[in-house]
């Protein structure tokens, strides 16, 4: 078959390809190839189409033949890079990447990827390396910009996210994101009135974003301007077109509003219809915040009945989180306060048996030990459950949690002053889990 020929189907199979006719394009690369064996760009684009497909068997072979035609084409180790990551060889799909940069292949979609592994993996630092890289060789990229800012916040870097969220605006303009985070940002370090400015500055760029307006909300409900929070809720419901997550959020901030005025009712209700949009998407998913927070609302109510309903729902969750955690301690704790010890007793073991489990795997998991000390406590555990609270105090000194579980602790044990200057620890240091130990101990008496 004449070279020309060989050009032909293969510039033809590239036409089907653009018009994302994968599977018709292939006959078309197969008789390229009868044509001119060694023409390496054909192999490419045939492994891409398989991978288009899903095809990663095909794919992988088409890439390899490509190595054996020139052992140092870096677009190809890129490519058997990427189909090597998705049949779950990371590691050679990393070195495969390596070889790619080795070989003169640097374009910023290989150290995006590599970055996104890192991050899975938890490791920040060499993810944050290699979202600059992508970002040295295209500053246009607004996704690797937004994980970068992403893992600066988690890692308590305020600064330089939002020096790097200016970068973004100006390298970015019309991607809404950085002007988001940026309000985000000034929100948290309670900069209202920046925040406010950032926010009515998107608003006017982006006037039909749901996510300006419900920036709006959150902030007046900073400034707690209650009544107006929710008319700008009520306001995006009436005018603006929202779809199941965004009935979702607005759910979620109007649960807020009422936790913040203390409208136990109020919050309950939204919390409510928060799980229930959850349940009812096209695949149901337990939205675990709300599931838990309601745990806490109906605790401080003494609708035992509903900890349990909630805590059931979270134990059925496959992965363990705070929510999950916290349920395997809720549930038999409202059995206790419903009488129902012979239920409730065989359940608190079988709680700090899995509890003691999440921290054997993840020893950070601070929140697994709180529940399980308070667990032995209900089981009379009272000396086991003072040591692991020393453990609390000497990795964490600076807990709150601690402070306030060995308070309850000495005081079962008759030691009042010292449960006292416990307790004063406690609130000088505050905590997200104080409100609920503090429900525990009113439900208590």
């Amino acid at each position: 078959m004449e070279n020309a020929d060989s050009q032909e189907y293969f510039s033809q199979g590239k036409v089907l390809m653009g018009q994302e006719k994968y599977e018709q394009a292939i006959p078309y690369f197969d008789k390229a190839i009868e044509g001119d064996k060694m023409n390496i760009d054909i192999y490419l684009a045939k492994g891409v189409a398989y991978a288009n497909q899903e095809r990663l068997d095909g794919a992988k072979e088409c890439f390899e033949k490509a190595l054996k035609i020139n052992r140092k084409d870096g677009l190809a180790c890129f490519h058997l890079g990427n189909v090597l990551i998705l049949q779950g060889e990371k590691n050679k799909g990393i070195e495969q990447y390596n070889q790619a940069i080795a070989y003169g292949y640097d374009d910023a979609q290989i150290y995006f990827t590599l970055a996104l592994m890192y991050e899975e993996d938890g490791n920040d630092e060499l993810a944050l390396r290699n979202y600059n890289k992508a970002l040295d060789k295209d500053p246009m990229r607004p996704d690797a910009r937004v994980r970068k800012i992403n893992i600066l916040i988690r890692h308590n870097q305020p600064q330089e996210a939002m020096q790097a969220v200016d970068e973004m605006i100006l390298a970015c303009p019309d991607v809404f994101e950085g002007y988001h985070l940026r309000f985000l940002l000034l929100q948290a370090a309670g900069r209202l009135e920046e925040a406010a400015d950032t926010l009515q500055g998107a608003m006017k760029l982006f006037p039909k974003d749901v996510g300006f307006s419900m920036d709006m909300a959150s902030l007046l409900l900073s400034r707690k301007e209650y009544d107006k929070a929710m008319n700008c809720l009520d306001e995006i419901e009436k005018n603006m077109e929202i779809d199941i997550i965004e009935q979702h959020d607005i759910a979620m901030q109007r649960a807020k509003i009422c936790a913040e005025q203390s409208d136990m009712e109020g919050t309950i209700k939204y919390l409510e219809q928060v799980k229930r949009i959850a349940l009812s998407q096209e695949h149901p998913t337990l939205d675990r915040e709300a599931a838990y927070l309601l745990m806490n609302c109906y605790l401080g109510n003494s609708n035992y009945e509903k900890v349990i309903e909630n805590a059931q729902l979270l134990k059925k969750e496959e992965e363990t989180d705070v929510f999950v955690t916290a349920a395997y301690y809720f549930e038999p704790f409202a059995l206790h306060n419903l009488e129902k010890d012979d239920l409730a007793m065989p359940m608190y073991k079988e709680a700090v048996s899995f509890l003691r489990n999440v921290s054997l795997k993840d020893p950070s998991n601070i929140d697994s030990y709180v529940f399980r000390i308070m667990c032995l406590r209900d089981l009379k555990q009272l000396d086991k459950a003072m040591e692991l609270s020393d453990y609390l105090v000497a990795v964490q000194d600076g807990l709150a949690e601690a402070h306030t579980i060995r308070a309850v602790l000495l005081e079962d044990m008759g030691k009042h002053n010292e449960a006292v200057e416990e307790q004063k620890k406690a609130e000088a240091i505050g905590g997200a889990m104080m409100d609920v130990l503090s429900s525990i101990q009113k439900q208590e008496g």
